[in-house]
C-alpha cells in the first residue's frame, strides 16, 4: 500500500465513479480499477459494491476512508512542513499581521528585537485577520499577530499582548455623547456602522447587542477606523469599536465630530501573537517568540 493508492481510493470514494476518478487522477480507468483491486487484495476486504449501476462504498470501505483521509492529511502536512524548512533559512522568520499593528506597538517589538538580534531576518506582512490562522497552519508564516476570536489551543499557542475593551463611537451632537458612560442597550434603536463583516470585531459587536436583547441595524461596514469616524461624524449612525485601536486614530478633526463613550457593560477581545505548535520553528522565530514572551511577562508582572 502506498500514498498513490490512497489517492486513487479517495478519488473513487468522493466521485462515486471509476471513470470520474480517472479524470481527477489524470489516469486511465483501467489503472484506477487495478489500484483499487490491489488495495482490496492487500486488505482482504471489498471496499466498493460494484453490483449496481453507481458504485457505493461497503462498510469496510467507509472505515478505510476515515483512515485514508487521516493518513493522506498527515502526509500532506509533512510535505508542507518539509517545504517550509527548506524555504526558510534558520535566520529568517515571517510574521503575518492584521492592519491593526500601529495601536499596539507591534513594530516596536520587532524593532527592539532586531537591535538585540541583528542576525535575524524578520519579514512582516499585512493580511486579513480571518486568513491568518490558516496561514500559520499551512506554514505560510512562522508567527501571527491578530485579534483573537475562536482559538484552537490544541494546535496553536499564543502570547497575549493586551485585552481590548469595546467603546461606543457617537456623533458629537448625539444626545448621549457627553455622558461619562452608557449602556449598549441605550443604542438599540440606532443605525450602526461596524467593522467589515466576518471580522471578529464585527462578530463580537453583533453578539454584544444580541446579549442585551436586540439585533443592531447595520447600515454600513468598513475595514478602516477613519472611514467609520467619517460616517459617524456625518450622523449616519453610531459604532462599536475597540478602545485602544480607536483612540490611536483620533485627531483634532475627528474630535470635533466624534465622541468616544465608555460602556457600562464589559465586552473584550484579546490581542495576541500565535504560532502553530507542531511546525518546525527556525532559530529566528524561536528567538523572536522568546523575546516577545519576555516582554509580555514583564508587562504582566508590573501590570503595564
Amino acid at each position: 500500500m502506498d500514498i498513490v493508492q490512497l489517492k486513487y481510493f479517495i478519488a473513487v470514494a468522493e466521485s462515486g465513479s471509476f471513470s470520474e476518478a480517472a479524470e481527477i487522477m489524470f489516469s486511465a480507468q483501467s489503472t484506477v480499477s487495478k489500484q483499487i483491486a490491489a488495495l482490496e487484495k492487500e486488505l482482504n476486504v471489498q471496499l466498493f459494491d460494484r453490483t449496481k449501476r453507481k458504485i457505493t462504498m461497503t462498510e469496510h470501505g467507509k472505515i478505510f476512508l476515515n483512515h485514508a483521509n487521516t493518513i493522506l492529511g498527515n502526509y500532506n502536512d509533512m510535505i508542507k512542513e518539509m517545504e517550509s524548512i527548506t524555504a526558510h533559512d534558520d535566520n529568517s522568520a515571517t510574521i503575518r499581521a492584521t492592519s491593526a499593528m500601529l495601536p499596539y506597538n507591534i513594530l516596536s517589538y520587532i524593532t527592539n528585537f532586531k537591535n538585540t538580534a541583528p542576525w535575524a531576518n524578520i519579514m512582516v506582512e499585512e493580511f486579513d485577520g480571518e486568513d491568518i490562522m490558516k496561514m500559520l497552519k499551512d506554514s505560510e508564516c512562522d508567527l501571527a499577530f491578530f485579534r483573537v476570536g475562536r482559538f484552537d489551543e490544541e494546535h496553536y499557542e499564543k502570547l497575549p499582548i493586551l485585552v481590548e475593551k469595546f467603546i461606543a463611537v457617537l456623533p458629537a451632537n448625539h444626545p448621549l455623547a457627553k455622558e461619562k458612560s452608557i449602556s449598549l442597550s441605550q443604542l438599540c434603536n440606532e443605525k450602526f456602522i461596524l467593522c467589515r463583516q466576518n471580522s471578529c470585531v464585527h462578530r463580537y459587536a453583533i453578539n454584544a447587542c444580541n446579549d442585551l436583547g436586540f439585533s443592531p441595524n447595520v447600515i454600513a461596514t468598513s475595514n478602516h477606523t477613519t472611514n467609520i469616524f467619517e460616517m459617524v461624524g456625518m450622523n449616519m449612525g453610531v459604532s462599536l469599536l475597540l478602545q485602544k485601536g480607536t483612540e490611536h486614530y483620533m485627531n483634532e478633526f475627528f474630535e470635533k465630530n466624534v465622541c468616544l463613550v465608555p460602556l457600562d457593560e464589559t465586552y473584550t477581545i484579546e490581542v495576541a501573537f500565535a504560532r502553530y505548535k507542531k511546525h518546525h520553528h527556525t532559530k529566528a522565530s524561536l528567538a523572536l517568540w522568546e523575546y516577545i514572551k519576555s516582554c509580555t511577562d514583564t508587562k504582566q508582572k508590573y501590570h503595564l
